[in-house]
């Protein structure tokens, strides 16, 4: 152990900042974690050491009264709670920032620490050791720090150790003691400064016990707080005289904060009572003047000021604005405020405002409310189109530069806003009416003449109508789905005509109001034809964006059409044929493959016709990739063909998965249709495992999600001596290159075919070799963390071999291996690979106990036995590496869960001793963790499930504090 001197300490430091962290580094932590810290610590912070050096001793400090106060033995808190005070009172008035930060760090953790019901209030301890009375004072900039500080570090700072009721206890005591007192020191010393900087610094603290105050004010006190504050300068006519934007901004804050005090029980009145909301409204009238001249002059801070404290101001009192006439004008400034061009960049907070307005008029349910709002919401719609409305420029040449698409990307956010208006909007008006309001807009421009201008509006509606079709089709509105029919066959006549029309953007719009629901109400004979000629003309598009939304559409339309579909299926299986270069092909391949897979009798019909293309473009492109592997590797034109092979199996993968899993005789036909299509198609899926795999990872995955449908559709209609093919040419790749594709067709086909006997051998040398290919793949402890995708799935296919075929994993050769690689992985930092290790460790332990729900099926009490006996030796060493990977402190919460999830389960299992096991790992670890009353509790109740729960949570959270400190 390192001796501490105070030259030795100082020497350290002196390193550290010089820069060579790591070779001080070490012996600061050691020396803050130790006890003679304190002592010299003080002392050389005493002498008035170098400057360079107190940075660090405070920081050691404050570590030391943060994580080690509470545990100095009675007798030696006085004097060190002395020597801390007259540190923190010398270095706190430095007027440094940094120190300042840290003094007033220490100063809380002191005064939370030593908190009792008889302790003085803050500001009588402030007020014996500073002088705050001379403005501008390094004293009053500590004082507002504390001040500022003191309420978030008692709620939020859960370093500082005091438990969740004392907590709760102190804050109360304060809010009942010292919150008012605070609150009119703060109002009057506003009052008393005249300086803009400690104005600032007031109302950040004022914000700050306002938010305080939130969390446990009654009615009473909020109403006596209000009438009180808003006679003050503080609250009266700050926000007329104030014109620094920066501290107009925290008055604006502080004033949300203290609209937010007002009880819900007085914003639901509809009178202008108590006196305080009148004075808030004066007020807020007084600043209807610059906000329109900020408008004008495109102020945009102040802009958004006035927008954050109107909508803020207004969605509290909502009930008030909608039926008190009395604030009729305040309604129409945020309107006209919402309609103004210059207040683009503040939609979000806008849109929160008439989200929440409607969202009221909806709950409150009363139709003549609703009716006398219909102008009001005919603007808000008015101001919706102009807010979604695309720049000319952006219509013309949107992907031509990065400046374009930065502007583009920021008005999209705004459309999306809108949007959400409009759905909100749509709950409480027919949609009907809204169409016929925006083709109200549209019949001004006259779609067939329209100029540029026009077409821009048209996106525009047609973007607001897509947020519309949900609450259409909820509602049934026939006559919203005629107006909206109208809409889109006025389009379709003209797109051709119109060179506006057939803009990239506007196409775009228009597929994407299909996709977005509409496809379920194009059912209209009429006009099917003509949607479907133009969604064809999208698909064909060079812009692969639009190509994206037409495929949807086309996908969407198909779903609800499938008869039309069936009807036309030449003509749509050869644009499947044809069109495999095309953005989100697979959209196409969705729309077919789902009025296919309708039934068992189109099925039976189409779906070897479907397979058929795939397996036509998957023969020719072997053949070709076969020749540019001896001639080309590596080129552009092999990676285009790989890439259509992915495709082409990838289709094949999404056909299988749409097919109903049915064991019944009378889907018997369908899966004998499955497999055959799989097992003609086999040596071309040979071809891609074995000979393109191996250098293109992705196919493999690609042929795996193919076997994967194939197998959960087939059941047991898939041959063993296929089966066999399958698993070897799997097992021969997965020797060469460790893809762990091909772990996870060992893992799905424990799922399908456990319980059937002819698979039972086949799964279990599947599992011998595959077990045995990965520990030469994952040889030492590293390789779990240089592989989290291979451990993964090796640790998901224990899972799925223990949960549905127990008995083939207690029969393995490899068991042994399998637990020693387990102890070795736990502590796993790879979130993703320690779910499923822990995943894993949890069955294995499960498996122990007499019979769990996890496992599909019973498992023999001679295997149960055979396991105790091997597993019953590693217990200990997972116990003590269980805790010690919660001691790390893992990098996900959910990690943690599953630890503790384990560290449960193996405390269930009824032949070891748990009992002295968990004293042990007690004792290994640090013992600063938990006191000994702690542990005694935990051990005496260690087969409470909710007691263990408790415990395992407070031990990770003192684990995690106590890695964090030094």
């Amino acid at each position: 152990m390192a001796e501490f001197s105070i030259e030795n300490v100082c020497q350290a430091i002196q390193v550290f900042n010089s820069g060579q962290v790591e070779q001080a580094d070490s012996f600061l932590r050691s020396f803050s974690q130790s006890n003679e810290a304190w002592g010299i610590c003080i002392k050389i912070l005493q002498q008035n050491p170098d400057p360079s050096l107190v940075f660090q001793l405070l920081r050691i400090l404050q570590s030391k009264i943060l994580y080690d106060f509470i545990s100095l033995k009675p007798t030696e808190v006085p004097q060190i709670y002395q020597n801390c005070i007259q540190i923190i009172l010398h270095y706190s008035v430095l007027n440094q920032k940094s120190t300042r930060i840290q003094c007033v760090l220490m100063f809380i953790y002191l005064y939370l620490y030593t908190y009792s019901s008889q302790t003085k209030s803050i500001l009588e301890v402030i007020s014996q050791i500073l002088d705050y009375s001379q403005n501008n004072s390094p004293h009053q900039k500590f004082l507002y720090d504390v001040l500022e500080t003191l309420p978030e570090e008692l709620t939020e700072n859960k370093k500082i150790i005091i438990d969740d009721e004392k907590r709760k206890l102190i804050a109360q005591d304060i809010k009942n003691k010292q919150m008012l007192d605070i609150l009119t020191f703060l109002q009057t010393q506003w009052n008393a400064v005249s300086d803009d900087s400690l104005k600032y610094n007031i109302l950040k603290s004022y914000k700050k016990w306002l938010e305080f105050m939130k969390s446990s004010i009654t009615e009473e006190e909020a109403i006596q707080f209000m009438n009180l504050s808003s006679q003050t300068t503080l609250f009266k006519g700050t926000l007329e005289s104030i014109s620094n934007e920066e501290l107009q901004s925290k008055a604006v804050e502080a004033i949300c904060t203290f609209v937010g005090i007002i009880p819900k029980t007085i914003c639901e009145q509809p009178q202008l009572e108590p006196q305080v909301l009148q004075v808030l409204f004066d007020e807020i009238y007084k600043t209807f003047p610059a906000c329109k001249k900020a408008l004008e002059e495109e102020a945009s801070d102040e802009i958004y000021n006035f927008i954050k404290l109107y909508c803020k101001v207004g969605k509290k009192v909502i009930h008030k604005i909608l039926i008190n006439t009395q604030l009729e004008p305040f309604l129409q400034m945020i309107l006209g405020i919402f309609c103004h061009e210059n207040s683009f960049t503040e939609s979000d907070v806008l849109m929160d405002f008439w989200i929440k307005m409607i969202k009221t008029l909806r709950i409150m349910n009363d139709l003549q409310l609703q009716n006398k709002f219909s102008i009001t919401f005919e603007q808000l719609i008015n101001g919706c189109v102009q807010k979604s409305k695309v720049n000319k420029i952006l219509l013309a040449e949107y992907g031509i530069s990065p400046k374009i698409k930065d502007e583009f990307e920021q008005q999209l956010d705004t459309r999306s806003q809108m949007k959400e208006i409009m759905e909100e909007l749509v709950t409480i008006i027919q949609p009907n009416l809204i169409i016929q309001h925006l083709g109200g807009i549209l019949k001004k421009e006259f779609i067939p003449q329209m100029n540029e201008n026009g077409w821009i509006t048209f996106e525009a509606c047609m973007n607001l109508i897509s947020g519309i079709i949900k609450q259409i089709i909820l509602k049934n509105d026939q006559i919203g789905v005629q107006y909206l029919m109208e809409i889109i066959k006025l389009y379709l006549d003209v797109y051709q005509q119109q060179p506006q029309a057939s803009n990239n953007f506007i196409m775009k719009s228009v597929f994407k109001t299909i996709s977005k629901g509409c496809a379920q109400l194009i059912s209209s004979n009429e006009l099917l034809p003509s949607l479907f000629n133009f969604i064809t003309i999208g698909i064909h598009h060079k812009v692969s964006s639009v190509q994206k939304k037409a495929t949807k559409a086309f996908q969407l339309i198909c779903q609800q059409n499938q008869n039309f579909v069936l009807l036309h299926l030449n003509q749509f299986l050869d644009l499947i044929f044809t069109l495999q270069q095309v953005s989100n092909y697979d959209n196409l391949i969705k729309g077919v493959a789902n009025a296919i897979c309708s039934s068992q009798e189109t099925m039976q019909n189409y779906y070897l016709k479907l397979c058929s293309i795939f397996a036509q473009n998957l023969v020719q492109l072997q053949k070709q990739i076969e020749e540019l592997l001896i001639t080309q590797a590596g080129s552009d034109t092999l990676e285009e063909n790989i890439k259509q092979y992915s495709k082409n199996i990838s289709s094949l993968a999404y056909v299988n998965s749409q097919i109903p899993a049915n064991e019944s005789n009378e889907y018997l036909a369908v899966r004998i249709l499955i497999v055959n299509v799989y097992q003609e198609l086999w040596p071309i899926l040979k071809f891609g495992m074995e000979r393109i795999a191996i250098f293109e990872h992705g196919v493999a995955e690609k042929i795996v999600r193919y076997t994967k449908h194939t197998f959960r559709k087939a059941f047991n209609q898939f041959s063993v001596d296929l089966l066999t093919q399958v698993f070897q040419s799997f097992l021969n790749v997965y020797r060469q290159v460790p893809i762990t594709a091909c772990i996870y067709i060992a893992e799905v086909s424990a799922t399908v075919f456990y319980k059937y006997p002819e698979y039972r051998n086949l799964l279990s040398e599947a599992f011998e070799n595959l077990c045995n290919i990965t520990f030469q793949h994952l040889p030492q402890l590293s390789s779990f963390e240089e592989n989290p995708d291979l451990t993964e799935d090796l640790f998901g296919m224990l899972v799925r071999y223990g949960r549905y075929t127990p008995v083939l994993l207690l029969q393995s050769q490899a068991l042994q291996t399998i637990l020693q690689l387990t102890l070795m992985a736990i502590g796993l930092e790879h979130a993703g690979a320690a779910k499923v290790l822990y995943s894993w460790l949890e069955v294995a332990f499960l498996m122990l106990k007499p019979q769990d729900e996890a496992f599909k099926v019973q498992i023999p009490q001679e295997y149960k036995e055979k396991f105790q006996q091997i597993i019953n030796p590693l217990i200990p060493q997972y116990t003590s590496k269980l805790f010690e990977a919660l001691r790390k402190g893992p990098t996900d919460e959910e990690v943690e869960d599953y630890i503790q999830d384990c560290i449960i389960a193996l405390s269930k299992i009824s032949f070891i001793d748990y009992h002295t096991l968990l004293g042990s790992v007690l004792e290994e670890g640090p013992q600063n963790i938990l006191t000994q009353s702690e542990k005694r509790t935990w051990i005496e109740n260690n087969q409470d499930t909710d007691k263990q729960q408790q415990f395992l949570k407070l031990y990770t959270r003192r684990c995690i504090q106590n890695t964090l400190r030094g």
